[in-house]
């Protein structure tokens, strides 16, 4: 495991489960932030390079898919002086007065894709899988308790400057979901399930009425298509009629009884399981799902119809390594690897803290700011470490003490330190 030497301060992604993240390996580059500007570096530590220059604060930034481009927001300057809170695992603030911009890994003059205004705050933006286009949200900085339901959906082109060509998508209780191909996105309402062209256009219905229980806690109020498939179905949560019977209530206390549901074209629907659930997602390569119930995560393979059960820290971030074989659980107070294959679990990280935190589960009207990077590299075998105060590594204290760690993972999961 090897140190960088140069004092980082990163940004890194919730929920995701698709999962902002320090610094993400793209390619053989490293991106952080450092004092709000945008750098990249070598795995090596050398030849650093400040991509971003502007005087405005850089507050949240991410890798386009070929790892060629970076999307970033830029703080108003009428908001500088403000306190904002950020999230303590992945230090993502929330909707903030911001512009939004694309620039070159090389650097050079950022195109700004929206203009930053004092009455009108911005997400982060999200890719999506061509690279060509970006979703976001966008809401007055003047309504108050807004909910996903009220705020504007945009989808802009990466290199359309101020707002041209930028196209409205539908309302939507759940963050607009890219199909594989990116041709079309998905979401939900009070008249069902609906696609839409990423013009926002030819919209079409594939269930009709509000989905039971809906709108649910921000973290479960998804409709996600299955990654890597011909033939996708779609993955989203419902009120159970009964309440689960192995699964325990999560330490919030306040997250409901949900059954997990898989959606074909033809309307027919299965459901995965009945829990306490307060996050899921797909694996990349659509063939297992991740949910979490507070402290215990669980991977349900689809094709064997087996599910893998283990402890997690409540709250903790996940990852999926890009091949799927590895999940990487980033907590406030430990980091964990699993090697879904053979059910192994290890602690990597963690710090002397003897005590536990619980995590509130965010209301329907919470604004959710998804984790746009990865800790992965796109090879699957390296992986960042962002040690926050947790020194302990595998149970041995770490010499060089804080800073940001490149980890080189094998096949069978064996770290190399």
């Amino acid at each position: 495991m090897r140190q960088l030497r140069i004092a980082l301060l990163l940004f890194l992604l919730f929920l995701s489960l698709a999962s902002c993240s320090p610094g993400h390996l793209g390619g053989n580059e490293i991106a952080f932030v450092r004092d709000g500007h945008l750098w990249t570096i070598d795995p090596s530590g050398a030849n650093a390079f400040e991509v971003v220059t502007e005087s405005a604060p850089v507050i949240g930034y991410a890798w386009s898919p070929d790892h060629h481009i970076f999307v970033f927001r830029l703080l108003d300057s009428g908001h500088a002086s403000k306190h904002y809170a950020t999230n303590p695992i992945t230090g993502l603030p929330g909707d903030l007065p911001s512009s939004l911009n694309t620039v070159g890994i090389d650097g050079g003059v950022p195109i700004p894709i929206v203009a930053s205004s004092i009455d009108i705050q911005h997400s982060n933006a999200w890719w999506n899988t061509s690279g060509n286009r970006l979703l976001y949200r966008e809401e007055s900085t003047h309504m108050q308790d807004q909910s996903p339901i009220d705020v504007s959906w945009w989808v802009s082109q990466n290199d359309q400057p101020d707002g041209i060509a930028r196209k409205s998508l539908p309302a939507s209780y759940s963050i607009p979901s890219f199909t594989s191909s990116s041709s079309m996105v998905i979401g939900s309402s009070l008249q069902g399930i609906f696609t839409t062209t990423l013009a926002g256009t030819n919209l079409q219905w594939l269930a009709h009425g509000m989905l039971p229980g809906h709108p649910l806690p921000a973290t479960l109020e998804r409709v996600l298509w299955q990654p890597a498939h011909q033939q996708p179905v779609l993955l989203y949560a419902v009120t159970a009629t009964s309440l689960p019977s192995s699964s325990p209530q999560p330490s919030t206390g306040n997250a409901p009884a949900v059954q997990l549901v898989m959606r074909d074209y033809s309307g027919q629907t299965n459901a995965i399981t009945t829990c306490y659930c307060t996050q899921f997602a797909w694996s990349p390569n659509g063939n297992s799902i991740l949910y979490s119930t507070g402290t215990t995560d669980t991977i349900y393979t689809l094709k064997q119809h087996t599910a893998f059960s283990f402890t997690v820290e409540d709250g903790s971030v996940p990852y999926w390594s890009p091949d799927s074989q590895f999940l990487l659980l980033d907590g406030l107070h430990t980091l964990s690897l699993v090697q879904a294959a053979n059910q192994r679990q290890q602690q990597l990280l963690a710090d002397t803290s003897t005590g536990t935190a619980t995590s509130a589960l965010p209301d329907a009207h919470a604004l959710l700011q998804p984790v746009p990077n990865s800790l992965w590299a796109s090879d699957g075998r390296h992986f960042l470490v962002l040690t926050r105060g947790r020194l302990l590594w595998q149970g041995r204290g770490l010499n060089s003490g804080n800073g940001l760690y490149s980890v080189t993972i094998d096949d069978q999961g064996h770290t190399q330190v």
